[in-house]
């Protein structure tokens, strides 16, 4: 059931325009080992007309709609097999910390990438935001998942400095400090690795142990700011 759903995700996706930039799971899988998702997350800048009439031709409906700083966001679904897209027009919204994303920087952190699915031989090539600025927002809104996410793509080539940089001009002091000492104790957990077992499969010790070092790494250099 979660093949036929991540596949119809796919097979929309490679029919959308691309004046779009990928973020959210998809995005992530571009760098990561890729796990299930049955939603589908792109900023627009333009042709949102054109998009919406797409995803209504491939049998989505318009279920959600509203504005945020900058610019608005539209949810569209399948209904019947609950998978969704969401168009972000010009800027991401964290409505917990109430922090924007402004389209600037996907235009600047973000170029062409191929993305995939976990059971589908699908490939599609889409403007992909960069990993740093993923991870910059995925500290922000730091769920559960955010935080596997987090920690995985701590184990790839990052630029520390760029995402330190994104992440102070984001956060306040207080929020960047909070979100530090939450992340870290989750990570620091001896169950921890156990809980990736899930998403991710079983991680060899060697990778598990680089993404733990280079996290803590730089969430103490966070600390010290």
């Amino acid at each position: 059931m979660l093949e036929s759903r991540e596949a119809l995700i796919l097979q929309t996706l490679m029919e959308l325009p691309k004046d779009v930039v990928l973020i959210g799971r998809y995005a992530v899988n571009v760098y990561i080992p890729p796990r299930f998702s049955i939603d589908c997350d792109l900023v627009v800048f333009e042709g949102v007309t054109e998009l919406k009439k797409t995803l209504v031709k491939n049998g989505f409906e318009e279920t959600e709609k509203g504005d945020v700083p900058y610019g608005e966001y539209f949810r569209f679904m399948r209904k019947k097999e609950k998978v969704s897209f969401a168009l972000l027009l010009n800027s991401v919204f964290d409505r917990a910390s109430e922090i924007v994303f402004e389209g600037s920087l996907f235009k600047k952190y973000s170029r062409e990438r191929v993305t995939v699915g976990r059971a589908n031989p699908i490939r599609i090539k889409i403007r992909t935001a960069d990993a740093e600025l993923l991870f910059a927002m995925k500290f922000v809104s730091a769920r559960r998942q955010d935080i596997r996410d987090i920690f995985m793509l701590s184990g790839t080539e990052l630029n520390w400095n760029l995402i330190r940089d994104i992440i102070k001009e984001k956060c306040s002091e207080k929020l960047l400090r909070e979100r530090g000492k939450m992340i870290k104790a989750k990570v620091a957990n001896e169950s921890y690795r156990d809980s990736l077992h899930g998403a991710f499969g079983k991680i060899p010790d060697r990778t598990f142990d680089r993404c733990v070092s280079n996290l803590v790494r730089f969430l103490d250099g966070l600390a010290s700011i």
